[in-house]
């Protein structure tokens, strides 16, 4: 539950900081559509200023879409850091030779 409390923070707080330079919409609540909303906002964002050649921070725009991409798989109940972070402690997966 912290993760998704620190995860919204995050993106509320790059939303606040962008809001007026990539022209995204208000965020009112954080539903996984609404999220996909504002994600397809910040891809078009950097597509037109690649097109038209205007500078815009790069960086910055693959943190807040990693921010969002983050709470979206928090709010399905997927914890990709946990997962990170557990994958070696598996069992190794079986041969699928050996389970037929």
């Amino acid at each position: 539950m912290n993760r998704i409390k620190d995860t919204t923070k995050r993106v509320e707080l790059y939303h606040q900081t962008y809001q007026e330079e990539m022209h995204l919409p208000q965020l009112d609540t954080t539903s996984s559509s609404k999220l996909k909303d504002l994600l397809d906002k910040i891809y078009r964002f950097e597509h037109r200023c690649t097109m038209k050649k205007i500078k815009y921070s790069e960086p910055v725009c693959i943190e807040f879409r990693g921010a969002i991409a983050d709470l979206m798989l928090l709010l399905d109940d997927f914890d990709l850091q946990e997962a990170i972070a557990n994958r070696d402690n598996e069992e190794p997966r079986k041969d699928i030779d050996s389970v037929a």
